[in-house]
């Protein structure tokens, strides 16, 4: 058996409950920062994407498939090919890290999407800062390339 004074037995106590609260605290917060720095969604795995409102369209899912709603009186239909594909864009989206840009951003697009299990609509701002697109949530600002920023908001639905 090990013989510690009682301040040897204080400082064993201490040291205990302080690897504990690493081990319990520290470390799992720790990981899961870590995980969650990888890669964001802008359609969590566990969400159902409902509605995406464009300036000109307004996309609704009607049972198994999408509907368009034009805004516009005089607008072209919509073809069922492209809306399935912005479709697509948006439920598969993922994102880098979030970015400091100073440059003037032009707004392109403006995008809500209903998610289910949300109370709040998502708000999107598709920018454009000389060649380089970008897209603004409210969690922050993401660098998109030109073919990927067409997809989420076509030239047909703003």
């Amino acid at each position: 058996m090990i013989r510690l004074s009682r301040q040897g037995w204080n400082n064993v106590i201490i040291y205990g409950v302080l690897a504990l609260f690493f081990l319990f605290y520290i470390a799992p917060n720790h990981l899961a920062m870590m995980r969650s720095k990888e890669q964001l969604q802008a359609v969590a795995p566990g969400q159902r994407l409902l509605q995406i409102q464009f300036p000109a369209v307004l996309l609704k899912q009607a049972g198994p498939v999408w509907r368009a709603e034009s805004k516009r009186v005089m607008a072209p239909a919509a073809s069922a090919a492209l809306i399935q594909q912005t479709v697509t864009a948006w439920q598969q989206l993922q994102l880098p890290q979030p970015q400091v840009n100073d440059a003037l951003l032009a707004q392109v697009c403006l995008i809500d999407l209903t998610l289910s299990d949300e109370q709040q609509v998502a708000h999107w701002r598709l920018l454009l800062s000389e060649q380089q697109y970008w897209l603004e949530s409210a969690a922050g600002l993401y660098a998109i390339d030109a073919k990927q920023a067409l997809q989420l908001c076509p030239a047909e639905f703003r």
